[in-house]
C-alpha cells in the first residue's frame, strides 16, 4: 500500500518518515539483571506449553530419542536422495546425523515462541497499563509518553523472533493488518504508530539505537506504511529495558540449558548404538556396517523392491 493512500499520523517525523528519535526516551532506571531473569524465566516455561497451556510432552531417554529418530527417518525421508545419501553411512552415523538437527528444528520453534514471550513480558514491565493479546495482527497496545510532543503516541505492536517471520509478500498484508487493527479503535484518542517489534539481529548484526528502526517499502521502494516502524533489537531492547541486547541474550543463554536442553549430544552414544540394532532388526545393516540403499527404500516407501 503506497504512503499517499494513507492518512499521515500526526507525529513529529525525520525525512525518512520515521518518528523522531527523540520521541523515545530509554526508562529512567534501566532493567536489573533479577527483572530481566524473572521474565526468561517465564517466557521459557511459555514456550514450553502447548496451545491448550499443557506442557509438551518432550523425549527424554535414550529410547524415546531413538524411537523419534526413527519415525523421523520413516516420515520424513525422501526415497530417492536421502535413500542414496544414507547408504553412504556407517549404521552408527545416522542418530548424530539425523536425530541432532531434528532437535534443533524443535528447538528452533520453541525458542520463537520464547522470544515472543520474552518480548511481551519486559513489555508489560516497562508499560503495565497495556493491553496483551486478543487483538488479531496485534500482540500488544499500550499509550506511551513521547518528550516534546504531549499528546503521545498509541502504539500497535506485533512481536517476531526475526524479520524472516514475516516476509515477502506477507510483509504489506501484516502491516496492513495492523493498522486497520489501529484505524477501527474507536478508543482512540492519540496518534498511532504500528511496530512490527523483531527480538534477534537481521543478517547476524545488532544495528545501533539510532539505526534499528525503520519504515519497511516494497520493491519499487514504496512504504507499506508511513505510520509502520519495524524495530530491530538494537533500539528495541534499550528502549523498552534500558539494557544491550547482548545483555538480554547472555541472561537468557545462561538459563537455556534448563529449558531446551540438547539430550540427543548427551545421550548420542548410547542412542547410536540403540539404533543400529534396532535398524539391524528391520534388515538395512549390510555386513560392513552401512546402510543397505535398497532395503532403506523398501523402509522408507513401504514396497517391496521387485
Amino acid at each position: 500500500m503506497a504512503a499517499k493512500q494513507l492518512k499521515i499520523q500526526t507525529y513529529p517525523r525525520d525525512d525518512d518518515n520515521r518518528a523522531r528519535s527523540c520521541l523515545f526516551e530509554r526508562p529512567d532506571k534501566p532493567f536489573t539483571d533479577p527483572a530481566i531473569s524473572k521474565a526468561i524465566e517465564k517466557a521459557f516455561l511459555l514456550c514450553l506449553k502447548d496451545k491448550a497451556g499443557n506442557p509438551k510432552k518432550k523425549p527424554d531417554s535414550p529410547e524415546d530419542l531413538v524411537k523419534i529418530c526413527v519415525e523421523h527417518l520413516k516420515k520424513r525421508s525422501d526415497p530417492i536422495l536421502s535413500s542414496y545419501f544414507i547408504a553412504q553411512l556407517k549404521a552408527e552415523q545416522i542418530f548424530e546425523l539425523d536425530a541432532v538437527s531434528h532437535e534443533m528444528q524443535r528447538h528452533r520453534m520453541s525458542i520463537g515462541i520464547f522470544y515472543q514471550q520474552l518480548l511481551l513480558e519486559l513489555l508489560k514491565n516497562r508499560w503495565p497499563n497495556s493491553s496483551v493479546g486478543g487483538h488479531g495482527e496485534s500482540d500488544l497496545i499500550a499509550e506511551i509518553e513521547t518528550p516534546g510532543f504531549d499528546r503521545g503516541l498509541q502504539l500497535y505492536m506485533s512481536v517476531k523472533k526475526s524479520a524472516d517471520t514475516v516476509g515477502g509478500q506477507d510483509v504489506g498484508g501484516a502491516i496492513s493488518k495492523l493498522e486497520q487493527l489501529a484505524k477501527a479503535d474507536k478508543n482512540l484518542n492519540r496518534p498511532y504508530l504500528c511496530v512490527i517489534a523483531i527480538a534477534t539481529p537481521s543478517s547476524g548484526k545488532v544495528l545501533s539505537f539510532d539505526e534499528d528502526r525503520k519504515v519497511k517499502g516494497n520493491i519499487r521502494g514504496q512504504p507499506y506504511s508511513v505510520n509502520c516502524e519495524y524495530w530491530g533489537p538494537g533500539f528495541l531492547f534499550p528502549y523498552v529495558c534500558g539494557r544491550s541486547p547482548i545483555d538480554v541474550y547472555r541472561l537468557a543463554y545462561s538459563r537455556v540449558a534448563d529449558y531446551l536442553p540438547f539430550r540427543t549430544l548427551q545421550y548420542r552414544a548410547e542412542c547410536s548404538r540403540l539404533l543400529r540394532n534396532h535398524l539391524s532388526n528391520l534388515g538395512l545393516v549390510n555386513d560392513d556396517e552401512t546402510i543397505n540403499a535398497q532395503a532403506f527404500l523398501q523402509f522408507v516407501t513401504g514396497e517391496q523392491i521387485g
